[in-house]
């Protein structure tokens, strides 16, 4: 665990080595200015369930709370919504494209001056999205796959009942879907392959720095590496449950986790921030 909190680290999102934010449980915002992590006044006990901004002056965080708060380069503050469930994730095309999603089917879009809720067609749990400019995507519980068509939510089919928790994509035809029991699918645009794991263990994130070098992490220390098609776990040097990844370049790359847990790649290894 790091000096700083021994709360539950949760989320992660940088701009590059020297503006990096990570949220957690009780309050916890942390920032990390290439040198130094220091502590944030997150203005409330929020649990921070995902992090996204534009610039670092204008972050957003979504929490388990039913709360969007936004951070302008001075402070973090809540936003003027409506009456939330509990948010789960958030991802953005741009400072007036913005999409959050939650517990029970729900996801709202900011378009720059307001959030609102989008049409989905479902109640289930929505966890992450994630999108480019040839396509948002949203998962989920039982195995939920949600394409943007136009201004609604279109289910996408897959064969899976798999409880998803990281999405992470290079491009419109090269998604990453992990979660619970091992579960991994690459989906190209048009069909998902399950991808062998060798592993019973829940996946909570997965990200690359590009589509060459791709890292899932997950229960009790859990760093798996995409070594020519096939998973191949790794040394994490702790047995923390790791919640999610984020890097400024392939030598550069930061893992975040229970009990304060910050683990830094450096190119060779994963060593621990103390």
């Amino acid at each position: 665990m790091t000096k700083l909190t021994e709360n539950h680290l949760i989320c992660i999102h940088g701009f590059d080595e020297r503006n990096i934010f990570v949220g957690g449980a009780e309050g916890t915002v942390l920032h990390f200015d290439g040198e130094t992590w220091t502590a944030m006044d997150a203005a409330g006990r929020w649990t921070f369930k995902g992090l996204w901004g534009s610039a670092p002056d204008n972050v957003y965080a979504v929490c388990t709370d039913g709360r969007i708060l936004h951070y302008d380069g001075s402070a973090w503050a809540v936003e003027d919504t409506e009456s939330l469930p509990p948010m789960t994730g958030i991802w953005g095309l741009a400072a007036d494209d913005i999409y959050a999603c939650s517990r029970i089917g729900k996801i709202l879009h900011y378009d720059g001056s307001a959030w609102s809720f989008m049409k989905t067609g479902t109640d289930t749990d929505i966890t992450r999205l994630w999108g480019c400019r040839e396509g948002m995507y949203a998962v989920g519980y039982d195995g939920l796959v949600l394409r943007l068509d136009g201004d609604q939510w279109r289910r996408v089919t897959l064969n899976s009942n798999a409880e998803f928790y990281g999405f992470y994509g290079f491009g419109p035809r090269d998604m990453y879907l992990a979660g619970s029991d091992g579960a991994i699918f690459r989906f190209d645009g048009v069909e998902f392959k399950e991808m062998p794991a060798r592993t019973m263990e829940f996946f909570l994130d997965v990200w690359g720095p590009s589509k060459d070098m791709v890292f899932a992490v997950g229960d009790s220390g859990m760093i798996m590496y995409l070594d020519g098609g096939q998973w191949t776990r790794i040394e994490s040097n702790t047995e923390e449950y790791l919640t999610a990844i984020w890097g400024s370049s392939e030598n550069n790359i930061f893992v975040v986790g229970d009990n304060g847990t910050i683990l830094r790649w450096n190119g060779e290894d994963w060593k621990l921030i103390d």
